[in-house]
């Protein structure tokens, strides 16, 4: 694996910098020795920072172990130890970074596989280029994105935050002025120890979701049915020893929200076929 430290600092405002697109943060994974040193010749030649990895599971655990470390991922379709499309769905469930897939087979099923995965583009071998000096349009366009998530998300969470209930204190004209101070102090007590059951779990182990781990929750899951799936009911069938309700939980959340995305990106796909 070769690093490249990157003199290109990312302004947080605005997710670019004044030397942009030099510096982009590229991992490139491919198990073929000759492509990866070509093409990482050629994405040096484009000054992108690049980083290589010959094995896909190694490659999921440095985006892991470097989260906002890489701003796009370039992957082979065709791997042994993990073919691109399994390593595709744990980066947009995990980390929503862009994917450009690559392949010497150009068939159209394959092509759309890697489309109606959530793949942002698909790059027949050999590669020119001319094709990775136009990468960084997929970043800007992933960050754009990502914006108007976040500001749609934003608004929702605004207009769906509960009101505070006039229940939780009582008002009456019957209530005494010491019943009400003995109502609040039970509610900031529970507010405490709820507060020392969150720092507790936060300081719980993370558990790291192996390829195997996701495929044996994905199959629980599509067994269920997505809209019938429950973390309860989830964790029961998966039987995993040190995996929580919680666990299951959010994980269940991600892999939601990444159905959608990829459900949103079908309906596009279509919708361009039939032009």
């Amino acid at each position: 694996m070769s690093t490249l430290t990157s003199s290109c600092s990312w302004k947080a405002r605005d997710g670019v910098s004044n030397q942009f697109p030099a510096g982009l943060r590229v991992l490139v994974v491919d198990d073929d020795p000759s492509c990866l040193r070509i093409l990482e010749k050629m994405l040096k030649t484009c000054q992108y920072q690049v980083t290589t990895c010959s094995r896909s599971d190694v490659a999921l655990s440095t985006l892991r172990d470097n989260k906002n470390g890489f701003d796009i991922v370039l992957s082979d379709v065709h791997m042994l130890d993990m073919d691109g499309f399994k390593l595709l769905e744990h980066i947009g469930l995990e980390m929503d970074l862009p994917v450009i897939m690559m392949s010497a087979d150009d068939g159209k099923q394959v092509v759309m596989k890697g489309e109606t995965h959530g793949a942002c583009d698909y790059l027949i071998k050999p590669i020119r280029i001319e094709a990775l000096k136009n990468i960084w349009q997929h970043v800007v366009r992933n960050r754009k994105n990502e914006w108007k998530e976040s500001e749609q998300c934003g608004s929702v969470e605004d207009g769906d935050r509960p009101q505070k209930h006039l229940e939780d204190v009582d008002y009456s004209s019957t209530a005494s002025e010491g019943s009400w101070k003995s109502g609040k102090k039970r509610k900031d007590e529970e507010d405490d120890a709820e507060e020392r059951d969150d720092s507790s779990t936060l300081k719980k182990p993370q558990v790291v979701w192996s390829v195997e781990l996701h495929q044996q929750f994905v199959s629980t899951v599509n067994h269920l049915g997505v809209d019938k799936a429950v973390p309860k009911k989830i964790l029961e069938l998966m039987n995993v020893p040190g995996l929580t309700r919680e666990n299951v939980a959010c994980h269940l959340q991600k892999y939601r929200l990444y159905l959608k995305r990829l459900c949103s990106l079908n309906q596009t796909v279509c919708s361009l076929s039939r032009l």
